[in-house]
């Protein structure tokens, strides 16, 4: 094609020539026929140079795509900044092929210079090929990073540490099952093993939670994602197991750590090559015969602790800064025992204790946790939900002994349990739905609430009944929680014929059947599961049903108008990241809804009259298709959180603002600019996400905030929009943010006290 562009452009040379020297003179003439010969000669060079160089490109780009099919190779950065290079001669080529027709093309291409300096151009990156070496470099994941994790405590844990280390070194032995019941301490063990792999040796370390929701492609999916596997979009498990194979057999000295097993598993069917040479596996399982069923060579049983070891941890899980009496002691002793020498149970019931002292509190502990255990035959999960129960009803110390209410802490306890398994969940998204849910005071300031909301996160990590964990790809090790398996089918327990819960289970493809939904259902959860459609009828009959979480179905495309019409209790809806084109139109009959979210329903478009929910508090539109305001949202007088930062959104309505001042947070695309004195009527508002028009406006907005500016947070742009200007973080502001593009900054008094973030640039720049 490019060969064909320049060849065009020597025939219009040709052609036109003649005429254009008619009227000239001898002397302009001759001159005028050497520039045309010297550019035909030079048009002739790039012609056959460009030639060269493409089909070189092509080559290198070849090989590339042929590396990359297995997943463990990428292009390195300069070769694939060369063939941007490339592909930039490419274009100015194509370009200057559709000028041909255009009037004085030739006179400017003799006078620019331009085909002299592309094949300036093309023989520098002629010379860069030839140095390249390797066009690919290994994308085999990290080593892996350390876990965060409790001490070591007692013997038989330290044993069965050294041993399973010993056999991994022996080099006799590829796979190692770790048994025991439920909160006996497994995955710590198993963490601990983890991280003194990667400090005493150059192996790699990959570590999967299984979990009961189960299935090949996601154990492959969560393996491949370490590694840095690429499947390419592929769902053939064959051709994905095969791909697996070959990547891990070439990883020598791996060992891979599957936790929390419940069924056997076909690893080669996964793709999983378990050898001593190249891939070992250890599981950690509460049923024996799992270990069995896999043909694990070594298998570790993990016992519950001895009596003096069982009150040391409890003892150090108080953390008394004063210590206990002795008359108190003994008693507390005493409560260590009920716990049964389970780690989980011990570090659970410990922390609902800190701060007490007083003997009473201690006589009555063990009085309520003796009688709840009382009649249990065994160390079955009976026997420690009753123990891990005492620690969620302490959260509620003031609940008169008739009444089943929960407090606030409670509630939000059982609230994570409506996410998946072993769900590593943002702090910041955990506050968010509690305010969307109504668990927090909704009679407080925004802000109050988040302060709230992240209070009672700490009181769970506190009491041991939540743990802090890095979650992916963070550096701060306590930006996610996690609910222990165990605790998580505690809370289930507790809210049975209540909660309808299945989370994260992609093989999860249809909704429930209507008879599975009970009447009494209170909050259903269907998060991040495989979920395609919902079939047209299909009307769940749940008049109590106040939560419907349906986010994370990615290929949800369509909810038919039958669905909502006897959820008229429905308080809470989240269909956020799914692929819903449109909303049903039952959904206005909702009149109870308070929290509408539809976030990253990117090809959400149609979106019905909203009008007739005056209860709403929170509507969620950013990152939707929606093209305008949806009709009915300036009747929406409780509104209080309104987000609409969407792409395509062309205008915001005059006066919209002006008609919901129980707004406490707004936020809009930058790209669209706001009237200022709209956002000034805005008296409760606190944070803020917008684009204003110049300084002066900035200077009005912060002087009507007044004092309330140093508790608001905001993300203002002010001047014209830019995208490539700004690395404009999205999302909920949490901060002060301020960004300046081309504006008069002769009053710098305008720049607001507690700005975090600011950014000023100018054109050009």
């Amino acid at each position: 094609m490019l060969s064909q562009i320049l060849e065009s452009i020597l025939t219009k040379l040709g052609e036109s020539f003649l005429s254009k020297l008619v009227d000239q003179t001898a002397d302009n003439a001759y001159n005028n026929v050497n520039s045309i010969k010297d550019i035909e000669l030079i048009l002739k060079v790039l012609q056959k140079k460009l030639k060269s160089l493409c089909a070189k490109a092509f080559d290198v780009e070849e090989e590339i795509k042929n590396s990359e099919l297995s997943g463990r190779k990428k292009r390195k950065r300069e070769v694939e900044e060369w063939l941007e290079e490339v592909r930039s001669i490419e274009k100015q080529v194509v370009e200057l092929g559709t000028q041909v027709e255009s009037e004085g093309f030739i006179m400017r291409l003799m006078d620019g210079g331009l085909p002299a300096k592309l094949i300036d151009e093309v023989d520098l990156l002629v010379e860069q090929s030839r140095n390249f070496g390797e066009l690919v470099l290994d994308v085999c994941g990290s080593r892996g990073d350390k876990l965060l994790t409790n001490g070591m405590v007692g013997e038989a844990f330290n044993e069965n540490l050294e041993t399973i280390l010993k056999q991994l070194e022996s080099r006799h032995v590829s796979s190692i099952g770790v048994y025991g019941m439920g909160g006996v301490g497994k995955t710590t063990l198993a963490k601990h093993i983890h991280n003194r792999i990667l400090q005493d040796s150059q192996g790699r370390v990959i570590w999967v939670t299984v979990s009961q929701e189960f299935s090949v492609t996601t154990l492959q999916d969560k393996i491949a994602r370490f590694i840095g596997l690429d499947f390419g979009g592929e769902d053939n498990e064959d051709i994905r197991a095969a791909r697996l194979h070959t990547t891990l057999s070439q990883m020598k000295n791996s060992v891979l750590i599957l936790d929390d097993v419940w069924e056997n598993i076909d690893l080669s069917k996964v793709g999983c090559p378990i050898s001593v040479e190249c891939c070992r596996l250890i599981i950690t399982t509460r049923i024996l015969e799992v270990c069995r069923q896999i043909c694990c060579q070594k298998v570790i049983p993990v016992k519950t602790l001895h009596h003096h070891e069982a009150w040391k941890l409890f003892n150090e899980t108080l953390r008394n800064e004063i210590e206990l009496d002795s008359s108190a002691e003994e008693i507390a002793r005493s409560v260590a025992k009920l716990c049964g020498g389970l780690p989980l149970a011990i570090v659970t019931v410990a922390g609902s204790m800190r701060g007490e002292r007083a003997i009473y509190t201690w006589r009555n502990a063990y009085a309520e946790l003796r009688e709840r255990i009382s009649g249990n035959d065994g160390m079955g999960d009976g026997y420690v939900y009753k123990v891990l129960k005492y620690s969620f009803d302490r959260l509620n110390r003031n609940r008169h002994s008739q009444s089943n209410e929960f407090n606030t802490l409670q509630h939000c306890f059982l609230h994570c349990a409506l996410y998946p398994e072993d769900e590593e969940i943002f702090r910041e998204c955990l506050v968010r739905k509690f305010i969307s849910g109504g668990m927090v005071d909704e009679r407080k300031t925004r802000r109050a609430q988040i302060e709230q909301g992240y209070y009672i996160l700490d009181k769970l990590v506190n009491v041991c009944l939540l743990e802090s964990c890095a979650g992916p790809s963070s550096f701060d090790p306590t930006e996610c929680l996690k609910m222990h398996d165990l605790l998580r089918s505690m809370a289930l327990n507790i809210c049975e014929g209540k909660y309808m819960v299945r989370a994260g289970d992609m093989s999860l493809i249809e909704i429930p059947k209507e008879a599975e939904w009970a009447k009494d259902l209170e909050k259903v959860s269907f998060v991040k599961n495989g979920i395609r459609r919902i079939e047209e009828g299909m009307s769940p009959d749940c008049p109590k049903l106040s939560t419907l979480l349906l986010f994370g179905n990615y290929w949800l495309e369509f909810i038919p108008d039958s669905f909502f019409s006897k959820m008229q209790g429905l308080c809470t809806l989240d269909l956020s990241w799914t692929s819903i084109t449109k909303l049903p139109n039952s959904i206005c009959a909702l009149k109870s809804l308070k929290a509408l979210l539809l976030e990253w329903c990117k090809y959400l478009g149609n979106v019905p009259y909203l009008g007739e929910m005056k209860e709403l508090r929170e509507l969620n539109l950013s990152k939707t298709a929606i093209t305008e305001v949806p009709q009915g949202v300036g009747e929406l007088f409780n509104l209080k959180f309104l987000a609409m930062n969407a792409d395509k959104l062309n205008k915001v309505p005059r006066g919209l603002f002006l008609k919901l001042g129980n707004l406490q947070h707004l936020e809009l695309p930058l790209y669209i600019e706001v009237e200022v004195e709209e956002i000034e009527n805005l008296k409760l508002l606190e944070e803020f996400s917008g684009r204003m028009e110049n300084v002066n406006d900035l200077k009005s907005l912060i002087t009507s905030w007044g004092s309330r500016v140093r508790g608001t947070c905001y993300r203002i742009l002010v001047g014209s929009y830019h995208e490539d200007k700004f690395n404009i973080r999205e999302g909920i502001c949490d901060n002060k943010e301020l960004f300046l593009f081309e504006c008069n900054l002769e009053d710098e008094r305008i720049l607001a006290e507690g700005i975090v973030h600011l950014t000023i640039s100018k054109s050009g720049t």
